[in-house]
């Protein structure tokens, strides 16, 4: 049942990054970084149209869903959350 809520939920938060920039960041409580992403979507729109508006929604909604931006998605950087891949995990280390 989580997972199903989990999906919902994801799928409230493209829908609302289709109207503005920067909406799934502020349905989850991220007012900042929501309000941000707003206002660089529609800077980007007006200087490099929908193209750059489109990538700064998808940065938006990756951040919000998977804790990572666009750029360290492609790059393999951990999320803050998650310890890095050559971190030994604290299971391991309470051996």
């Amino acid at each position: 049942m989580d997972e199903q809520n989990n999906t919902v939920n994801n799928a409230i938060k493209l829908i609302g990054e289709s109207f503005a920039p920067g909406a799934s960041l502020l349905m989850d409580g991220k007012i900042l970084p929501g309000a941000a992403h707003l206002l660089v979507g529609m800077w980007t729109r007006a200087v490099l149209g929908p193209v750059g508006l489109g990538l700064v929604m998808a940065n938006s909604y990756a951040t919000s869903t998977t804790g990572k931006s666009l750029l360290k998605q492609f790059k393999g950087e951990p999320a803050k959350d998650e310890p890095a891949k050559d971190e030994p995990a604290a299971a391991e280390e309470a051996q």
